[in-house]
């Protein structure tokens, strides 16, 4: 691999390590050919994200759709990240719809509007998120099966869910309730309630409905990663329970998710890493 393509995929590395560190954490054991694949991806969502959440900036993400469009069209933009994905592309079959897709999802963010109804949610989140495994499963699936699709935008929804309800308080606080409409009604939430600091029946009651239609997918994701390569089925799985923990995380701070943010403490991540390898070997996940 020449000098300056190493370079940039140490970048893309460099870049998960810093700002994601499970995630990172979870696919760095790939293979080191498919590991990079995955970095080079993160780094362009992580970007994207970045242009949004950070700079408030949707002029860049408008700009990275107008590169992506030429990166369509055989033209790379001369800077790490996207020669990092042209390589990404030759070495995989990549598909550049769920890239323009993860793109539009980052728009619906800087012109915000609450979701009316849990599909609308659900929409969101595929955008987002769904997106995100779809562009990793060609990656971690060879070949790319229909179940592996489903799967991967399924993991990413949940996925998605989960870091709704972890930072329903930090959301709020500036200006966006991901929190469906139709069920903040059903449940009897006002707007007002989100500024907490205490959480009260009714909120804790709709996370739980959210929070089990994310659980719903991890226990049905944890029983398809066959639909995997073998060696995408533990970072896969630890993925799941990183995640998986930061609800029961919320539920042991006794749904203290307004004023502060829930963690999963490092010695909490390293005994999910030797569980996700044994029952890798349990479920017989390794063959």
């Amino acid at each position: 691999m020449e000098s300056r393509l190493q370079s940039d995929l140490d970048w893309c590395e460099a870049l998960i390590r810093k700002n994601s560190s499970s995630f990172y954490r979870a696919f760095r054991n790939l293979p080191r050919e498919r590991a990079q694949g995955i970095f080079a991806i993160y780094a362009f969502c992580r970007i994207a994200d970045d242009y949004v959440d950070v700079d408030n900036n949707p002029q860049a993400v408008l700009d990275m759709a107008q590169k992506l469009e030429a990166f369509a069209r055989g033209e790379t933009p001369d800077e790490p990240m996207w020669r990092s994905l042209r390589w990404a592309f030759d070495s995989f079959s990549l598909e550049i719809e769920p890239f323009r897709d993860m793109l539009k999802g980052q728009l619906q963010d800087s012109e915000f509007q609450q979701p009316e109804d849990f599909k609308a949610l659900l929409d969101y989140c595929y955008l987002v998120a769904g997106t995100v495994g779809l562009m990793l499963c060609p990656i971690l699936a060879t070949p790319v099966t229909a179940a592996a699709k489903k799967e991967s935008i399924e993991l990413g929804i949940a996925m998605q869910l989960t870091n709704i309800l972890r930072d329903i308080g930090t959301d709020y606080r500036i200006n966006r309730i991901y929190l469906p409409r139709d069920l903040m009604d059903d449940f009897g939430v006002s707007t007002e309630s989100l500024a907490g600091p205490e959480p009260s029946t009714q909120l804790i009651s709709l996370w739980e409905k959210i929070a089990g239609e994310s659980e719903i997918r991890y226990n049905r994701i944890r029983k398809g990663l066959k639909a995997f390569d073998k060696d995408a089925r533990f970072p896969i799985l630890l993925s799941l329970l990183y995640y998986r923990r930061i609800l029961k995380r919320c539920r042991k701070s006794k749904y203290h998710f307004l004023d502060r943010r829930i963690y999963v403490f490092g010695w909490q991540k390293l005994i999910l890493f030797g569980l996700a390898r044994w029952q890798v070997f349990r479920l017989g996940l390794h063959q």
